[in-house]
């Protein structure tokens, strides 16, 4: 178990919880959707120690490589280095 965990992205629901459908729309559009999946083992084992690395779950790191390739959405250090690239037209010596 973790020392500590992020609740900041977590649902908010004030007062006492009345239903089920009170549940699921204070956490609509935060859900992610259980699924199975086969890798191969290389592959799994290459994503735990990237993501070790870089000090996140390998699954969180998988989804975000997934949502970069699939979805084209670029991470925040290609966004950073794109924009360093359009600014900063000399680099340092």
């Amino acid at each position: 178990m973790k020392r500590n965990y992020d609740f900041s992205k977590g649902a908010v629901i004030k007062g006492k919880i009345k239903s089920k459908a009170q549940v699921e729309e204070a956490i609509k559009g935060v859900q992610k959707t259980l699924t199975s999946i086969r890798l191969d083992q290389d592959v799994i084992e290459a994503a735990k120690k990237q993501a070790e690395a870089e000090g996140v779950g390998y699954l969180t790191w998988l989804n975000t490589k997934l949502r970069t390739v699939v979805l084209g959405e670029e991470g925040l250090q290609e966004r950073v280095e794109k924009l360093e690239k359009a600014v900063f037209k000399k680099k340092a010596v």
